[in-house]
């Protein structure tokens, strides 16, 4: 993985992550790395803008609730390990970017706003996406929880609908199965279910992330074939 070295630090100076940035680099990587980020500090690199956006968001999400948990914390730190499959200075990076983001609690809607100048559709959605992941770490999204993520909704500029459908996604989560996986019930018409099908397919396709990086082009691929399966199993199911 080569997202975060000379990735360049132009981009975060006087903008709502750089000071966090910028402390969690101090924290986490030696001082060649950092001076070889530092040579390079007139380039950005989508990959690194997305990652520390992403933690920062999951970060606040998590505190909402006045703190976050060791649980919602693990939640986090093993979403880039195990599903982006980050490791060593990578995610000492991420560990660094939450107590970062804890300590200086930056304000959420300027963070999301901030992640809106330079995400496409997609992004936001999977960003919304995630958040809720995070936030239901401990099986209870408070009214707090709730609320923040709402903000998130509101500076992302996502839509009513498109809220509910992830929101209601992960409310069936705790259920197993095909129909979870597409956020749908057992009950819902095909019209439905090729509805759900088309919006989460086109949310996950790897062409959507495809700038940044070959962690998140896999991890939407495995999301991708995911939901792909579940709808063939259920158009089977119902011999469509």
């Amino acid at each position: 993985m080569s997202w975060m070295f000379g990735a360049g630090l132009g981009w975060f100076v006087g903008g709502p992550l750089g000071a966090i940035v910028g402390g969690a680099i101090q924290h986490a990587l030696s001082n060649a790395k950092i001076q070889s980020i530092e040579h390079n500090g007139s380039t950005t690199n989508p990959e690194m803008i997305f990652i520390s956006n992403l933690v920062a968001v999951m970060t606040k999400i998590c505190m909402a609730d006045g703190h976050i948990s060791t649980e919602e914390r693990k939640v986090i730190h093993d979403f880039f390990s195990k599903s982006l499959h980050y490791g060593g200075e990578e995610l000492r990076f991420i560990d660094a970017m939450i107590d970062e983001t804890e300590r200086r609690n930056p304000d959420l809607t300027q963070v999301a706003l901030a992640f809106d100048k330079f995400a496409n559709h997609e992004q936001r959605l999977i960003l919304l996406d995630l958040a809720y992941n995070v936030a239901s770490a401990d099986h209870v999204i408070c009214d707090r929880e709730q609320k923040a993520i709402n903000e998130l909704v509101s500076a992302l500029k996502l839509s009513g609908e498109e809220h509910e459908r992830i929101k209601g996604r992960h409310a069936r989560a705790k259920d197993s199965g095909h129909y979870a996986v597409l956020g749908i019930e057992p009950s819902a018409s095909n019209e439905d279910l090729k509805k759900a099908y088309r919006q989460l397919a086109t949310q996950y396709h790897p062409d959507k992330v495809s700038h940044l990086g070959d962690e998140l082009i896999a991890f939407a691929n495995s999301k991708f074939q995911e939901i792909n399966d579940s709808y063939q199993a259920v158009k089977k199911e119902r011999g469509i």
